[in-house]
């Protein structure tokens, strides 16, 4: 890394992990780093960083420019995140492909988050390995947008991008094969999914079409090539499938989901909504299909929420108060100190402050023992106290952070209740709602019902299916059946576009009230 770089640059160059929502904008203040010595505190850093924090030394990643040696600690840069790579899939799988005895396939789910590989024996369908890793591009921002920004900005910031994904899948391949003892002249299949941007950028194109409106995909239909046409070093007589997109913000994961669950075939009313920076949403009626995608933006992830993190060591996932004066039970991912909160936590809090009279229907935060005004978060919920927890720092939810859950989850709200509409039902008509994807595995169904984050079921007709799109590469690594589902599924789905259908709008407004959706 050349001088006149930013700490944050210099880190991604080295492909270091350093938390920044805002793509290093410095809006967000989360890429905290601290130096040895410290320069003088820049203006956002005396914005985001406590007095303490200035004087310990620490600093904004993306404020400082690299222009002698300099000595900087990275907090936690061994975290390890938690990777959903269980699944469960719904409906029996068409016929394997035959004559491919002794040859091994891998399964690529290509998330905004992470990226999950399937090893495969190609002869009998057997999962031999599986391993999973944080997609390397969050070191240019936490969600799609911000990539997507990325890559506008910035004149190489596809090819950038690019590089950084192949290289973070070769290395997660490599470690696979190792670890199953594989050659990797034996791979000779490949399937990958993925939403629409991550599938753009690993195959190189044009990602700006899906930043402006009206948002549309530069492909939508597959494409199968050589491993190493494509750029892939570590598979090299391998052939890639990369399944096709159904729409702008609908892509190849969605399509995964569908045939892992057999939504395509299905009887009776089926919901499945898999719940990222964009919450997808399928719903099947005897197998006719309708979809929609909602821009929930990226605060179940941890994102834009002041002590929001991903879901790894350290993070707050699961939260309950017991008396609105103490401090409330925590569980806290690696049992250890908390240093943030993570989706599901947020959920969770949400209900339980609505439950117990600390936050209202609007979102108002209701003062009281825990409810304070704080000189640097203004009025928040204090989660943690110096002391408490063993930690040395206070965690608070912020005013600020209840209004970008309500943004969230009325955004996904809205969207269920339009397609539902759309379809002619209400939601007691649903016979399933199926939860997709980590943020849908590890929440309590219960706190997303209390607050209105799904749609008015029964708790007893919610089922996670969790890595429900990597099932689906499974599927389409080991039948050209499974395929051609898929290559008629992107032409045959009905797609309802919620930015321009009349009834959003009015949903959207009514569904910011915290509290349980209502039933149409």
């Amino acid at each position: 890394m050349s001088h006149g770089s930013t700490v944050l640059e210099a880190a991604r160059s080295l492909s270091l992990p350093i938390p920044t929502d805002c793509g290093g904008h410095g809006t967000c203040g989360k890429c905290r780093v601290a130096f040895q010595p410290a320069p003088s505190p820049t203006r956002r850093d005396l914005q985001h960083l406590s007095e303490d924090e200035i004087g310990q030394g620490v600093r904004l990643a993306c404020e400082h420019v690299v222009e002698a040696d300099t000595r900087v600690v990275i907090s936690y840069p061994a975290a390890r995140a938690k990777i959903l790579v269980w699944g469960s899939s719904r409906a029996a799988m068409q016929a394997m492909d035959r004559g491919l005895t002794g040859q091994t396939g891998i399964a690529i789910d290509l998330g905004t988050t992470t990226i999950v590989a399937y090893l495969l024996d190609l002869g009998t369908g057997v999962q031999i390995e599986q391993q999973a890793i944080l997609n390397p591009e969050v070191a240019y921002g936490e969600d799609v947008m911000s990539r997507i920004a990325y890559v506008m900005n910035v004149r190489e910031g596809r090819e950038t991008l690019r590089g950084c994904v192949l290289r973070g899948i070769d290395e997660l391949v490599m470690g696979l094969l190792s670890a199953a003892n594989v050659k990797s002249e034996k791979v000779t299949r490949v399937s990958l999914v993925g939403n629409t941007a991550m599938h753009h950028l690993f195959l190189g194109l044009d990602v700006q079409t899906l930043g402006l409106a009206p948002y549309k995909p530069a492909m939508r239909n597959s494409l199968t090539k050589a491993s190493r046409e494509i750029g892939l070093k570590s598979m090299p007589n391998a052939q890639v499938y990369v399944a096709p997109n159904i729409e702008g913000f609908i892509g190849s994961d969605t399509v995964g989901l569908i045939i892992s669950q057999g939504l395509q075939s299905i009887e009776g009313t089926v919901m499945g909504i898999d719940i990222g920076t964009n919450a997808e949403i399928v719903l099947s009626i005897h197998g006719r299909l309708t979809c929609c995608s909602a821009a929930a933006g990226p605060a179940f992830e941890g994102a834009r929420i002041k002590h929001g993190m991903r879901g790894e060591e350290g993070a707050i996932e699961h939260l309950h108060i017991n008396n609105p004066a103490e401090p409330p039970e925590l569980s806290v991912i690696g049992q250890g100190t908390p240093r943030g909160v993570c989706g599901s936590a947020i959920v969770d809090l949400t209900a339980e402050l609505m439950r117990v009279g600390l936050v209202d229907r609007t979102g108002r935060l209701q003062e009281s023992k825990r409810v304070v005004h704080d000189s640097e978060y203004g009025l928040c919920y204090i989660i943690t106290e110096p002391g408490e927890s063993g930690i040395d720092q206070r965690i608070v939810f912020t005013q600020e952070d209840v209004r970008q859950v309500q943004l969230a989850k009325a955004a996904i709200s809205a969207g269920a209740d339009v397609l539902v509409e759309e379809c002619g039902l209400t939601s007691s008509d649903i016979d399933a709602l199926l939860l997709a994807g980590a943020f849908g595995n590890y929440i309590r169904p219960e706190s997303a019902l209390a607050i209105g984050l799904l749609p008015a079921v029964g708790l007893d007709r919610i089922v996670p299916v969790g890595n429900a799109a990597g099932e689906g590469a499974k599927r389409l690594l080991l039948s050209s059946k499974e395929r051609a589902v898929a290559e008629k599924l992107h032409a045959d789905i009905k797609y309802v576009n919620l930015a321009s259908h009349p009834a959003f709008a009015e949903r959207f407004l009514e569904a910011t009230a915290i509290g349980p959706a209502v039933d149409r």
